[in-house]
């Protein structure tokens, strides 16, 4: 109604010869000044009056018409998103002290960590729901945002709790939920893919992927769990979690799916070879990362028909840069 009404003044003003400002908020004074004489010769030659007397009756008539009306201006509201009203920061915080705990108590305690999981899940799914312009009406809607902050909570806990001790369980706390905070900031804006900041969204959910990825390749290790359980786990964590990274390319979900599996039977393959190679801990798990790189990478750069010869070149030269440093880390380990 209103770009109605602001069209039918242009169209009218056109007719009288004026020029009516374009701007939402406009300044009243300028406009007179402008548009002063042809507004006195229409009325010169209308009303037969003098240029002069035509003149001073405009000047009287736009005086009393800028008394009575307000300049047109525009106002945006923005709503406070959830970064800015302290719900992803009170999550994170709730899940730092849920893993410290995990962490610090002896024996440790699984149900800890799973209820923290628990919590993150919940938290996850109440932030991506309070999103403006987000539809989303069931659990299904809401599922692919959950998976990377649950694996993130779980991996991280697990990852550390092998690796950190003493004085070290606290500040390793604290880094897991600064992951935790950046996963959810990025799943939080990749909701709106024309967000101004999706790109580094985009940027921060692939680094924390991946560092997931790497926290339960490692710590499948780390436990000793034999061959067949661990390339299930391996094949598992990493299809979820290609998934979540296959979703940017907009494909359908089955396909998505499809594509993921491939990718989990692929690293799951490399876990099962890893059992004739001797190579364990950090290094296996850098190596089955380095496979999940590049399966992932080029997968994703095949949905979006971006797969060029210097993203080829791109994937070869980083992996083949990790197997040299994974080769180099064994014979120094072995020697």
């Amino acid at each position: 109604m209103v770009a109605k009404g602001l069209e039918g003044c242009k169209v009218e003003a056109a007719a009288a010869g004026l020029t009516l400002a374009s701007s939402p908020a406009y300044n009243a004074s300028d406009w007179r000044e402008r548009n002063a004489p042809r507004s006195a010769g229409v009325l010169s030659r209308s009303q037969g009056l003098p240029s002069w007397q035509a003149g001073a009756k405009w000047k009287s008539m736009a005086k009393k018409a800028s008394a009575r009306q307000q300049p047109m201006r525009m106002e945006v509201t923005l709503e406070r998103g959830p970064l800015h009203a302290g719900l992803i920061p009170l999550l994170a915080a709730v899940y730092g002290l849920g893993v410290g705990m995990f962490l610090a108590v002896e024996p440790t305690r699984p149900w800890i960590l799973l209820l923290t999981a628990a919590l993150v899940a919940l938290g996850t799914d109440g932030i991506i729901r309070s999103y403006p312009s987000g539809v989303f009406r069931d659990v299904a809607d809401t599922a692919p945002y959950l998976l990377l902050p649950v694996l993130l909570a779980l991996g991280a806990g697990l990852f550390f709790e092998d690796t950190a001790t003493g004085y070290w369980v606290w500040p390793a706390a604290a880094s897991s939920a600064i992951l935790l905070a950046a996963a959810l900031y990025g799943q939080y804006v990749c909701v709106n893919p024309l967000a101004p900041a999706y790109p580094l969204a985009r940027f921060i959910l692939t680094m924390t992927t991946y560092l997931t990825a790497f926290a339960f390749y490692a710590v499948v290790y780390s436990y000793d769990v034999s061959l067949l359980p661990a390339a299930a786990v391996v094949g598992l964590v990493s299809i979820l979690l290609a998934n979540d990274i296959l979703r940017e390319a907009e494909a359908s979900p089955w396909r998505t799916l499809t594509y993921a599996a491939a990718i989990g039977l692929v690293v799951a393959e490399a876990r099962w070879s890893l059992h004739f190679l001797p190579l364990e801990g950090f290094l296996a798990g850098v190596f089955l990362l380095l496979a999940f790189y590049a399966s992932t990478g080029l997968v994703h750069h095949t949905l979006i028909g971006n797969l060029t010869v210097p993203i080829l070149t791109e994937f070869g030269g980083v992996t083949l840069a990790g197997l040299v440093l994974v080769v180099l880390g064994r014979i120094i380990a072995g020697g």
